[in-house]
């Protein structure tokens, strides 16, 4: 006797459901212009102006100076809000993380230092990063009153600004941030690149050296080039790269941990079901050795506990504890000093 499979032949593939992973290239653009309730996705500036949009909004100034680099991202998230009825930043970034959370890089059109402080303060607690501008005469001077000298002081990671001595510069760091947002966190040194629509300003030594000692980036000429000059670090003297790498590694581990119970009906207690989650976390950090955030160099350790070494209240919890690693950081060269050599006849 044949059976139906000797005569139709049926194979059905299983699709594991995943969840999304975060987008962490998108750049939001958050102002008090009010055109609409909330938020919106846009991949163009002729689309914003279809969007009731008018060439003068800070958003859509922004937005152009995003779009105008090369490389550059594939959409931005526009927020607004009544400055009338929501006078608060925090208040209005809050709320759009409620509608949102697929974006990373914030940009506003704070212009006060109390409004970007405020700001400041907020995104320190939060996985996302704020990237402002400022034209402040006196942080180019030995004074200790202005922005970057604040943020500084408390040691701040997750934000990092721009100085522009032209006060008629208006959104100045979205081409900033737009220029290098295209590329993974961490992977770059945000320095030493021309950004479109911009023009490269003058400063004296004393004047870049007071920048420098302020952890501000400035534009300027470096021979014939226009670029972006500065320590590469954000507030507290560690390096942009390494502290977006780390931010990184947090949420690429958590997403990959997380996903990994959301896609099992149930993961055993038992050094077969530890593994799973090794596994995830070793696939994180070979992609950050992909993504130039790691180095391969020295490879990386990871420990796990042995699930028969538990105690039983341990192992009734189901919580899983003592999942560590130790990696190396890539790293990056970023000055070049005291090359020496011999010339002779």
């Amino acid at each position: 006797m044949l059976e139906i499979k000797d005569i139709v032949n049926v194979i059905i593939n299983r699709e594991v459901v995943s969840k999304t992973v975060r987008d962490l290239q998108t750049i939001a653009v958050l102002t008090g212009e009010d055109r609409y309730t909330g938020y919106r996705k846009f991949s163009s500036v002729t689309a914003m102006l279809s969007d009731g949009f008018e060439a003068t909004d800070k958003a859509y100034i922004a937005a152009q100076r995003i779009f105008s680099q090369n490389p550059q991202v594939k959409e931005i998230v526009v927020g607004q809000f009544d400055v009338a009825t929501q006078k608060n930043y925090v208040t209005a970034i809050q709320d759009l993380q409620g509608q949102t959370n697929e974006w990373f890089f914030l940009v506003t059109d704070a212009s006060t230092d109390v409004d970007k402080l405020a700001i400041a303060t907020y995104v320190e607690t939060q996985d996302i990063v704020y990237v402002f501008s400022d034209t402040n005469a006196t942080t180019i001077t030995s004074a200790t009153t202005d922005i970057f000298s604040k943020l500084k002081a408390l040691n701040f990671v997750k934000s990092f600004g721009i100085h522009f001595k032209d006060t008629a510069v208006s959104m100045g760091e979205a081409a900033w941030v737009g220029r290098f947002a295209s590329a993974v966190i961490g992977s770059n040194l945000w320095l030493y690149k021309t950004l479109a629509g911009l023009v490269a300003e003058g400063y004296t030594s004393t004047e870049a050296n007071y920048l420098r000692d302020k952890e501000a980036h400035f534009y300027t000429k470096v021979g014939q080039d226009s670029v972006v000059v500065g320590n590469g670090n954000v507030p507290s003297g560690e390096k942009i790269h390494v502290i977006l790498g780390a931010i990184w590694l947090k949420i690429r581990i958590g997403e990959r941990l997380w996903n990994l119970l959301y896609t099992k009906e149930r993961i055993l207690y038992t050094n077969g079901g530890i593994d799973l989650f090794k596994a995830e976390l070793v696939t994180v950090l070979n992609e950050a050795v992909t993504n130039n955030i790691l180095t391969e160099d020295d490879g990386f350790q990871i420990s796990v506990p042995d699930a028969n070494k538990l105690t039983s209240q341990e192992r009734a919890s189901g919580v899983l504890s003592r999942l560590t690693f130790r990696a190396r950081l890539a790293g990056a060269i970023i000055y070049v000093d005291a090359v020496e050599g011999t010339v002779y006849a």
